[in-house]
């Protein structure tokens, strides 16, 4: 590794190698990328990011990639972004393995899309929140953004057979406060497209929505794409919704989840999914949660030109063995005990300003959030 100048221009100029790092700190300033079949890498060492604008890692259209004992993380002042930590699309035969995570405040530290045979095990994930706008302007029975708190520690999108192993997913940084909600401005209500049966008039008056800490230890997207998934003995904390699933064809089993606003839930029309043996503990609207959610649907003919759809509905789906405790009692009780979605202080609306552009309280621009993506 010494003979290259970076790593980057070592991992270019031997495609396909395994590539052993010693002890020590490699800082980047682009995402380590790579896009070779059988490339390995692994050791004592620690990645650090520079760069805001950039992933840490990108794998793009790969087979047989292994990232394993390396520990990754972002510098002082560059811990705010709008890229993932490690990203990988249109791969196959990944493997994420004993990596540690932390300070990469996005939307998912670990994420994997349109990809096949993706395996996460024994990675640590480590303050992975960030201050988002989740901008729900789009979606016509909302029709609202507002200030939020946002990320996902672990999360596959349209990706077939999925094993999340033995991992832990912690947030220490941005909990659930009263505090944290003043300090950051949350659940200031920032746009209205029109008021619906989700954004009552009331709630719009108040110009504030309790729902403001959003986000999964692990989430399994893509309704319909992601399916033939198992997560198991992985030890999830201080998140908005533990395990997220959206898929079909889903075993969880043996997860501890704990300080969470869900311990588990299966919506958007999840399909067969067990879920048996889980730790459920300090959770504060839901131990389990199932429901259909907006992405179900039923089988439709093609018709103006629009294709055929097949239904997406829930079904098939058991649920055994599983201890929920201490309901009611985590941090996020304070936020939602007797209290409707506008119960709080009327805030004002930011006048002239769309979700998209109003300023933060550090007169940064803040991050939109837009259906699982963040983007500028």
């Amino acid at each position: 590794m010494t003979s290259y100048p970076t790593l980057q221009e070592a991992i270019d100029a031997n495609p396909g190698r395994i590539f052993r790092l010693p002890s020590r700190d490699y800082e980047i300033s682009r995402a380590l990328v790579t896009n070779r079949d059988n490339t390995e890498l692994y050791g004592p060492a620690r990645i650090v990011q520079t760069n805001a604008k950039e992933p840490i890692v990108r794998i793009e259209k790969a087979a047989n990639v292994r990232i394993m004992n390396l520990s990754f993380t972002r510098s002082e002042g560059n811990q705010d972004t709008n890229q993932p930590g490690h990203v990988a699309r249109q791969c196959r035969d990944l493997e994420f393995s004993n990596l540690r995570v932390s300070e990469n405040h996005s939307n998912s530290s670990i994420v994997a899309m349109s990809s096949r045979d993706v395996r996460v095990q024994n990675c640590i994930v480590t303050n992975y929140k960030g201050e988002a706008l989740d901008d729900r302007t789009q979606t016509e029975r909302l029709g609202y953004a507002f200030t939020s708190v946002d990320g996902t520690g672990i999360q596959m999108r349209d990706v077939d057979g999925v094993s999340i192993r033995n991992n832990r997913t912690s947030e220490y940084r941005l909990m659930p406060t009263k505090e944290v909600r003043d300090r950051y401005d949350l659940g200031t209500i920032t746009m209205v497209t029109k008021p619906s049966r989700n954004a009552p008039k009331e709630m719009i008056d108040a110009r504030y929505t309790n729902n403001w800490h959003q986000g999964s230890g692990i989430h399994l997207a893509s309704p319909t794409g992601t399916r033939r998934a198992i997560v198991t003995g992985n030890v999830i904390e201080y998140c908005n919704q533990g395990v997220d699933v959206h898929a079909d064809n889903v075993i969880v089993s043996r997860n501890i989840a704990s300080h969470c606003l869900i311990g588990l839930n299966a919506v958007h029309g999840a399909k067969n999914v067990l879920m048996t043996d889980n730790q459920i503990t300090y959770v504060d609207l839901w131990g389990i949660l199932l429901r259909p959610g907006p992405a179900s649907h039923g089988s439709a003919n093609a018709v103006d030109g629009k294709p055929a759809v097949d239904e997406n509905n829930d079904g098939g789906s058991i649920i055994a063995n599983n201890i929920i405790s201490n309901i009611g009692f985590g941090q996020q009780a304070w936020n939602w005990a007797d209290r409707l979605l506008w119960d709080a202080p009327r805030r004002q609306p930011v006048a002239g300003k769309s979700a998209a552009t109003r300023p933060s309280r550090r007169g940064q621009p803040r991050l939109r959030f837009w259906r699982g993506h963040y983007a500028r």
